[in-house]
């Protein structure tokens, strides 16, 4: 019987959150030139759900609800992509998750502060210092807001401001250890659709493979963005006994 309720609760919990992550990830898309993707807020949901309701929820709601988020928003040729990725990226935060959230430390603050700063760095000053174009996509057109220049040093204070915050908000915050964990699974997200993109739906687009680098920014924009928004939703629903896991 008590099985019985748990898969009961499982699923529906699966259906609720896959409809969330659908709706975060269509009501804001900014759309990327480079490869045709789009920056989104479907992250936070993913992460909310591993955080209350385990992995298996997480990668359902995060493969299917992105993947159909794709398919009916014009960008099906990232459905196949998507469905795998968030699906790994959603199990992945759930599983880390629940190991380290009662580890809170300034080493595994600094570890994923670093990560993300070093790619910052790397990528930032090899391929996108200088001129940077900014386009979104509304309703089907495209809209222009503008052309600006970003040289190698700003980036470099970008990168050590973002590192630095992530390290002193899991070393310090009482969630650190599943910020951290978050953000790691995030880091499975940026790689996986740099993957995927230079391989696949750069080449079957026309685009230059390599252009796939421009999106990594962005994507571990959409990890941050998202950790920052699932951690106080999380507190909230836990207080309320929506959550599951703790």
């Amino acid at each position: 019987m008590e099985r019985t309720r748990n898969t009961t609760r499982t699923i529906l919990q699966a259906i609720a959150f896959t409809v969330a992550v659908y709706a975060a990830t269509v009501a804001i898309q900014i759309y990327q030139p480079a490869t045709g993707g789009y920056f989104n807020l479907g992250e936070a949901v993913i992460y909310t759900a591993a955080l209350t309701s385990g992995p298996l929820v997480a990668g359902i709601a995060g493969g299917v609800g992105a993947a159909l988020a794709d398919a009916t928003t014009g960008y099906g040729i990232f459905a196949p992509g998507t469905l795998v990725i968030k699906f790994v990226e959603g199990v992945l935060a759930g599983i880390l998750a629940s190991r380290l959230k009662k580890y809170i430390g300034l080493k595994i603050g600094a570890l994923t502060g670093a990560l993300y700063s070093l790619l910052i760095i790397f990528f930032a000053i090899t391929y996108f210092s200088g001129q940077v174009f900014l386009s979104s996509m509304f309703l089907e057109q495209e809209i222009v807001w503008g052309e600006f220049s970003l040289g190698w040093g700003i980036w470099i204070v970008i990168a050590v401001a973002l590192g630095l915050l992530i390290a002193y908000m899991v070393a310090k915050n009482v969630y650190g250890g599943e910020i951290a964990s978050l953000l790691l699974a995030g880091l499975s997200m940026v790689i996986g659709y740099f993957l995927y993109e230079y391989f696949i739906s750069n080449p079957l687009t026309n685009r230059p493979p390599i252009d796939a680098l421009f999106e990594i920014p962005v994507n571990m924009g959409q990890a941050v963005f998202g950790a920052a928004i699932a951690i106080p939703i999380t507190g909230w629903l836990r207080k309320s006994g929506f959550a599951t896991t703790r």
